[in-house]
């Protein structure tokens, strides 16, 4: 799968190419709040890093997995700047669950309402 984000006319180009140039076999317009993950967010950043300089991150007793690099982190100003990057940075959702399976991975819990996250993961992974 693969995500396309921009002008609302340049993405209604590509999903109108993606079937004859691409050999996609669907194109769907994600029903989101934002341009998150990439350069239209770029007036958020500084804003955000103005919060994040506020507040107090503790160190985590199981190292968070960034999204932008797919590593795990357990420095609190590492996660931080993380967080900001993310902001504009795509999310690299297949490199995460790679080095989430690869390492001693026990258990998933999806926090939020439905469980999008989880079946997206047991198509990952069967044994996850």
């Amino acid at each position: 799968n693969y995500a396309v984000s921009g002008a609302l006319k340049a993405c209604d180009v590509v999903a109108e190419i993606a079937k004859p140039e691409f050999k996609a076999r669907m194109t769907v317009k994600l029903a989101v709040a934002g341009a998150f993950h990439t350069d239209f967010m770029a007036p958020a950043v500084s804003a955000l890093e103005d919060v994040l300089n506020t507040i107090e991150i503790k160190k985590p007793r199981i190292p968070v997995i960034s999204n932008v690099d797919a590593k795990p982190h357990s420095d609190p100003e590492t996660i931080k700047k993380l967080l900001a990057t993310q902001v504009t940075s795509p999310v690299l959702w297949e490199n995460t669950m790679d080095s989430m399976l690869g390492k001693d991975f026990e258990r998933a819990v999806e926090l939020g309402p439905g469980k999008v996250t989880a079946g997206i993961l047991k198509s990952f992974s069967k044994t996850a």
